[in-house]
């Protein structure tokens, strides 16, 4: 009976781990996103009746909607250690964004792709590689 409970035991802090896994790095964005949005003195940008945090203005000190909606302006002003990999970076980057501009809604294909699809791909395989680096101890723990 005791191995039963330490089993479930042991099973519960891996389920625990497991939903801290996937709910930390949401509950960090959005609290890093409100904390900015209290201590922003920006006037914002209106994009699809939506108010965003950070203004449509070009600004030197930081990126801006400009540069998301010209990233030439952002890789003069702003990219600084990554531009000897821009060569390599950009047919990746523009790849991704026309590939979802190509579907007919970007940015129901942005929230799809890059907001639900790959970090739940990259989570299945994060839980996979913490649940096998178990396993490997429980085996180490058994040979000594």
């Amino acid at each position: 009976m005791n191995e039963i409970k330490r089993l479930n035991k042991v099973w519960m802090k891996t389920k625990i781990l497991y939903w801290l896994i996937l709910l930390f790095p949401f509950i960090g964005m959005i609290t890093i996103n409100e904390f900015v949005r209290l201590n922003s003195n920006n006037e914002g940008y209106n994009i699809q009746g939506v108010n965003t945090i950070n203004t449509n203005e070009k600004l030197k000190e930081k990126c801006s909607w400009i540069c998301h909606n010209n990233t030439n302006y952002c890789k003069k002003n702003h990219v600084k250690l990554t531009k000897i990999y821009l060569n390599k970076i950009d047919p990746i980057y523009f790849g991704i964004i026309n590939s979802l501009k190509s579907t007919g809604d970007y940015g129901l294909a942005n929230i799809i792709f890059l907001v639900i699809l790959l970090p739940l791909t990259i989570y299945v395989l994060l839980v996979k590689s913490i649940s096998i680096q178990f396993k490997i101890s429980k085996l180490k723990k058994k040979n000594i």
